[in-house]
């Protein structure tokens, strides 16, 4: 599935370098635009942010700001833990409460139709469950990844506290 997500997000970043390229040529060789292009790259890229969005939950690659002291954590396995996974928990309570509401505005999509390029707005909207879907899915599988690693990992060393 990962595999998979990245090789759409590729294509759709062809697609959409195509459809940016072929207007400015049009422009610049032509003298005139196609009235769809604009906008055809805009649902382009927004499917390709989102994709990679979905990627960056799966390799970790989302912002963490750590505000606990490392004293918390040094040596207790638990909290460690604990504060390894607060992040994953976060994005994947945001994920499912975006899956759920973005499946109904999908829904509202289906009845409006894009001015210039007469795409259904159900297809760019779907970006956003997909998106939600596709980060609940990585999260709940790096929430596992990390309860092996917690549990098959040995107890911290006790270390004696530094002297004064």
């Amino acid at each position: 599935m990962f595999r998979l997500n990245g090789v759409i997000a590729v294509i759709l970043f062809g697609l959409l370098t195509a459809v940016v390229a072929l207007q400015v040529v049009n422009r610049l060789v032509l003298h005139q635009g196609f009235i769809w292009s604009e906008e055809i790259a805009r649902f382009l890229f927004f499917w390709v942010v989102l994709l990679g969005a979905a990627i960056s939950v799966r390799r970790r690659r989302h912002f963490v700001v750590d505000v606990a002291p490392a004293s918390w954590r040094a040596g207790k396995r638990l909290g460690h833990f604990l504060f390894d996974i607060t992040p994953q928990v976060c994005i994947l309570a945001f994920t499912l409460f975006l899956l759920i509401e973005a499946i109904g505005y999908t829904r509202v999509g289906a009845f409006r139709t894009a001015s210039n390029s007469r795409v259904n707005m159900a297809w760019v909207y779907a970006a956003i469950p997909v998106f939600a879907a596709l980060a609940v899915a990585y999260s709940v599988s790096n929430l596992l990844t990390d309860y092996r690693a917690f549990r098959s990992s040995p107890p911290p060393e006790r270390r004696p506290p530094p002297a004064d």
